[in-house]
């Protein structure tokens, strides 16, 4: 069952002890009045029939209204049922504002104050409780007790002694108005003093306090008396449809107020109900019949929202004796007709609300005439009196109208998103958007500026891909992963500095490859989740490459915060957070009241996390780099199999110097005229003769242990010390990881030996400059980007939604890997003690493959993603009820403002030419770019 939005919480609290009211509901405090609620529609059913079946009496017999959703109608006839229910509901709280004992006077002298004072009606009430006297009486038992003889008969009975006590409660109200803050300048409107009650007790202590006087209960009226006209009387409300924040029918600032007025009012209502069953309890032995009083929570509204298909216009309907809402909608009904081509509002004419609240009036004076003949005559000394009855019934009715009145006004919204649900043929969800979005910019964007998958083919040209990288987003475990589609600008060689990153604190390895730029918006509804990012890195059998993972910190500065190798079939799973910050207009209106000094704090921390919200991935091949670093020609290790994975074996785990498996020409030989399979021969030679080393140090390692452990058990008589001691280190030798001295040839040495990698971020990076200023004319310097769309976003009100989003990967990753060719593929959690392994590893081939950063590494790709969120603060349904929003058009503002700032270029080349009026017309702002 579809729940309606509602405006209070079911059952009272106070007067539902006492069982006077009924399918009521009681009113908390919120910041807003429209809060959701679980009234069902049934509930609004039933009373709209009870309604019509009193409408249908009243009106002509011809006439034929419905509830709205049931006739077909205009949406600005949504406005005019808005305020056709306000002005009926209004001038129905008049009416038992009139029936409580307001004249005409009273209401002239309020409706003057309102003009510049507020008006409060108020309620007061106390009690006294006073001994009487106290009484002894004696009360004989029950049973009997009878004792027989032979020539006799005695009986006996015990007597018990009660002692009671009589006092006398006695109580008085008062329902009074005032103007301001001067509550002895006050209108009474109905008061009484001097009822009471014998009240009977068995001890001597009092059954209520001696003497109390009642916090007083007020409620304003001053909205009310300012949409009642001083002359006549009569109710004038209507919504004014052109200010900025009218935004649908309930949601704007005249029906705002209404709606709040309305819970004041059902407030109010309840808490003198309360206080008045609390007097009401004190009675005892008593035989009047108080259910009389109750309601029965569906009783006729006269404000029900109803339409009428095919109406005519005004019929006026004899035996109105006064018109209580005046005819303010006539100027807006000509302005309806103008709209719609003549048509006519399908809501019910002023006339037809007069002879509504009319018969309403005669349902409740004639209810007051029958309930009084069950209480005693008003002016006695009783407690409950006609007078008290009046005012219960009065209350009671006015909580239904009241609650009546927020469940039509909450109708709007419901009808709304009935519409839209049928109109569409489901409730779309924000996945469901996300698709429409992608079908929407397939449709806008030119081919070359349309969002793509982010799927990258770590290729050489012409070349079988060794692997890919991709970002995928999960929308649900139906569909599955889908790429994330992003906007992309390719850098050209020469526009863009080259990257630079630090390996340690004496090696900055040089990136020479191309550079993209990537722009990733997305959109959130509410506090929805947006479906989970993450970035997969996949790699063939026999393939490789280094995988860099980190943030631009500055035009040519790249900070790598993780690293990996991904080969032979690896696939890494790096789930992405994404960390929304401050909008800018959010951030400026925060530090708008702040010192001088904490704002130059808050705007430096802010352009820090500017510069975070590019995200960088950079890719690095490895056979290219390693014919680079081994001097052999381009493509000829491609079918090398075996020798790169030994290479990589060497580099990784041995940390073998390159210089010492390269190859190396004779000093009369022209390098380009030698084969390209001599070279590979070459290295190959050196790559056996460094396992050999290797294996034959291994040995001797063993050898030394065997005898270390038959010395320790005296299976050797005598070993010299000098033959039993561990050789030391020495520049003659070279140590791998894992294993003893491995003697190499003094000439095989290189002059200067690497030095282990550092931790780059426990390096002194050098300061970068990334200004513009810095760089030569035509350079793009990739770091101002978030600053560039920081100044768009803030010149743009409409995009103060839009939240710069910092992408980083999150704290564990999967990884999927086949040990051996013949073994199963196993699944390992990567945390963070095994990404910092991961991470010296790569460094460890990075620092061999250039050489400790002599060499450039020019077979590399660069990828600068650069993060937005679109925000929505209610779902996306909501967002079009509510809000009366279109996501569609917001969502593509935001990407065209992206994308204009991306590519350098008017929003209008980047469209297609068949919507460019349409952009134009609903988002002019954009070509103000």
């Amino acid at each position: 069952m579809k729940l309606f939005r509602a405006s209070c919480h079911h059952i009272m609290t106070g007067a539902a002890k006492g069982g006077l009211f009924r399918n009521t509901r009681t009113v908390t405090s919120r910041s807003t009045p429209f809060d959701e609620n679980g009234l069902h529609e049934v509930m609004l059913r039933q009373k709209v029939d009870a309604s019509l079946v009193t409408v249908r009496k009243v009106l002509d017999t011809a006439r034929n209204p419905q509830l709205a959703e049931d006739v077909p109608h205009k949406y600005a006839d949504k406005y005019l049922l808005a305020e056709y229910m306000t002005n009926g509901h209004c001038a129905s709280l008049l009416t038992t504002l009139r029936l409580l004992g307001m004249t005409d006077e009273h209401m002239k002298t309020m409706k003057q104050w309102s003009s510049d004072r507020t008006v409060t009606l108020r309620f007061s009430s106390r009690h006294k409780c006073t001994f009487l006297e106290k009484k002894t009486r004696e009360v004989d038992s029950d049973k009997k007790d009878v004792v027989t003889g032979a020539a006799f008969s005695m009986s006996k009975k015990t007597v018990t002694t009660v002692t009671e006590y009589f006092w006398k409660f006695e109580c008085g109200y008062e329902l009074s108005a005032y103007k301001g803050n001067e509550p002895q300048e006050k209108i009474v409107i109905k008061q009484r003093d001097g009822a009471s009650t014998k009240v009977k007790t068995t001890t001597d202590k009092s059954p209520q306090v001696e003497a109390k006087e009642y916090p007083s209960i007020d409620v304003e009226l001053t909205w009310l008396l300012q949409h009642v006209n001083a002359e006549n009387g009569q109710v004038s409300f209507s919504i004014d449809r052109s200010h900025k924040h009218c935004l649908t029918p309930l949601r704007n600032e005249d029906a705002e107020k209404a709606v709040t007025f309305s819970l004041s009012v059902d407030k109010w209502s309840r808490r003198v109900a309360a206080q008045l069953q609390k007097f009401f309890g004190v009675v005892q032995d008593n035989t009047l019949d108080m259910s009389s009083l109750q309601s029965s929570g569906d009783g006729f509204l006269p404000f029900a929202p109803l339409l009428e298909e095919g109406r005519k216009g005004d019929a006026q309907l004899p035996q109105l004796k006064q018109r209580r809402v005046e005819a303010t909608q006539t100027d807006t009904v000509v302005e309806y007709k103008k709209q719609h081509e003549g048509d006519v509002p399908a809501v019910l004419e002023g006339t037809d609300l007069e002879a509504l609240l009319q018969e309403e009036e005669r349902q409740i004076v004639e209810r007051l005439e029958t309930v009084a003949k069950a209480f005693p005559a008003s002016g006695g000394e009783g407690l409950i009196t006609q007078d008290e009855a009046r005012l219960m019934i009065l209350l009671s009715d006015a909580l239904s109208k009241l609650n009546g009145y927020s469940e039509c006004m909450d109708y709007l919204e419901v009808m709304l998103r009935k519409q839209l649900v049928a109109a569409i043929g489901k409730e779309i969800t924000a996945s469901d958007f996300a698709a429409y979005m992608q079908f929407h910019n397939r449709k806008m964007f030119k081919e070359e500026y349309a969002p793509k998958p982010l799927c990258l083919a770590v290729r050489r040209p012409n070349h079988y891909p060794e692997g890919t990288v991709s970002f995928v987003a999960k929308a649900d475990d139906v569909t599955g992963e889908n790429p994330t589609l992003m906007l992309t600008r390719k850098l050209e060689a020469g526009t863009v500095p080259q990257m630079k990153f630090a390996l340690s604190a004496a090696a900055e390895v040089t990136l020479c490859g191309e550079t993209q730029v990537h722009a990733y918006i997305g959109h959130r509804f509410s506090f929805e989740q947006p479906p989970p990012m993450t970035l997969a890195a996949r790699s063939r059998q026999f393939s490789g490459y280094v995988l860099l993972l980190g943030r631009i910190g500055g035009a040519d500065l790249f900070l790598p915060s993780h690293a990996m190798i991904v080969q032979n079939k690896d696939e890494f799973d790096i789930p992405l957070m994404l960390d929304e910050i401050p909008s800018a207009q959010e951030f400026r209106d925060a530090i708008e009241s702040l010192s001088p000094e904490q704002q130059r704090f808050a705007k430096a921390y802010r352009s820090m996390q500017l510069e975070s919200t590019l995200f960088a991935v950079c890719i690095v091949q490895i056979k290219p780099q390693l014919e680079k670093v081994l001097d052999l020609p381009y493509d000829s290790l491609t079918k090398e199999i075996q020798l790169t994975q030994r290479l990589l074996e060497l580099f990784i785990e041995y940390h073998i110097p390159p210089d010492l498996v390269s190859f190396q020409c004779d000093s009369m030989e022209d390098p380009d005229e030698i084969p390209a399979a001599k070279k590979v021969e070459a290295v190959k030679a050196h790559v056996d003769a460094m396992f050999a080393m290797i294996k034959d140090s291994k040995q001797k390692e063993l050898d030394e242990q065997k005898m270390q452990h038959e010395m320790k058990h005296g299976k050797i008589e005598t070993v010299s010390a000098s033959k039993a001691s561990v050789p030391q280190r020495s520049s003659a030798y070279c140590y791998g990881e894992g294993m003893g001295p491995i003697p190499m040839e003094s000439s095989l040495l290189p002059d200067v030996l690497p030095q282990s990698p550092v931790d780059p971020t426990q390096a002194a990076l050098r300061e970068s400059t990334p200004t513009d200023a810095s760089l030569p004319d035509g350079m793009v310097d990739v770091s101002e980007f978030p600053n560039a769309l920081e100044k768009q976003f803030d010149f743009f009100s409409d995009a103060a939604c839009i939240r710069p989003t910092i992408i980083k990967p999150a704290d564990s990753w999967t990884k999927r890997y086949q040990p051996k060719l013949l073994s199963d593929v196993k699944t390992s959690n990567v945390g963070s003690d095994q990404q910092t392994k991961e991470k010296n590893r790569a460094f460890d081939l990075l620092d061999a493959l250039t050489r400790s950063g002599v060499l450039t590494i020019e077979e590399s790709s660069m990828h600068i993603v650069l993060g937005a969120t679109h925000c929505f603060d209610e779902t996306l349904v909501d967002t079009l009820v509510k809000k009366n929003v279109n996501p569609i058009e917001h969502v593509e503002r935001s990407m065209l403002i992206v994308a204009a700032t991306l590519f350098g270029q008017q929003p209008q080349d980047l469209v297609k030419d068949a919507v460019i009026d349409r952009v134009e017309k609903y988002s002019p702002m954009l070509f103000l770019l």
